[in-house]
């Protein structure tokens, strides 16, 4: 198949992984049109919960089924097929006979998190709490290594301690602690999460979070440190790379 049209003509599952809203709002009009009744998609993407809702009643309403399940673990997980999917799906039914068989063949977990929506809520939870995270990481390395603590001996001690985060032990932003993982930071922050797509998720954490009349006053701090280095040319860095924009690189 050469197009969207093409594709949705010819399957009765659809899963897809877009980059913004406006991405899943194009070609969702595309399925709508082209698709078999009866097609079930499965939305991977990491979008508003409100363009998740939309579209879940869109395809519902002619007797196509939608479902939210973006994903969380990074490119090491999509490589080892370890990725975690949050299902937002409208029955219990659905998730477990129609959409976890599928994505567990692509990931090791597909956890039920609610109804349409919920999944794109989940995630952005997530989200927002993982780059808050991050930045404390990028924090402390710094301070201890201006302070002149080893890094490697500063980050196995957060990494037996309280301070133990996926940030620290996983995706570690110091260039010398991520060199015995091959973590980004060992290449220059190349790979990984990209800081501009960091930056999109906590917009989208924010904008539901002023919807809901829910404070997140260290959402939106981390949020425009995210966008100043943004603007730095730091964009398709991994979002670790907030360590370098702190030191003033």
């Amino acid at each position: 198949a050469d197009s969207i049209a093409a594709v949705a003509n010819q399957s009765s599952t659809l899963i897809t992984m877009l980059p913004s809203d406006d991405a899943v709002h194009a070609v969702m009009k595309v399925v709508l049109e082209e698709s078999p009744e009866s097609t079930m998609v499965i939305d991977c993407s990491t979008v508003s919960p409100t363009t998740s809702r939309y579209w879940h009643d869109q395809l519902a309403s002619t007797g196509r089924e939608f479902i939210d399940a973006p994903v969380s673990g990074g490119v090491k997980g999509a490589q080892n097929a370890s990725l975690t999917f949050m299902v937002g799906a409208a029955s219990e039914e659905v998730f477990e006979e129609r959409a976890r068989p599928l994505l567990e063949c692509m990931g090791r977990k597909a956890i039920a998190c609610g109804g349409p929506g919920a999944g794109a809520v989940t995630k952005l939870c997530n989200n927002l709490a993982l780059a808050a995270q991050m930045v404390g990481i990028c924090e402390a390395m710094n301070l201890g290594d201006a302070l002149g603590v080893d890094p490697v001996v500063l980050a196995d001690v957060l990494n037996t301690s309280t301070a133990k985060s996926w940030s620290c032990e996983v995706n570690n932003p110091h260039p010398d602690v991520a060199a015995a993982t091959g973590a980004p930071a060992s290449k220059e922050y190349n790979g990984g999460f990209g800081t501009k797509l960091m930056l999109k998720d906590l917009g989208l954490a924010v904008n539901a979070g002023k919807e809901a009349n829910v404070a997140l006053p260290l959402g939106n701090a981390t949020k425009e440190l995210y966008q100043m280095a943004h603007l730095r040319g730091l964009g398709d860095k991994d979002f670790g790379v907030i360590l370098q924009f702190l030191r003033g690189k």
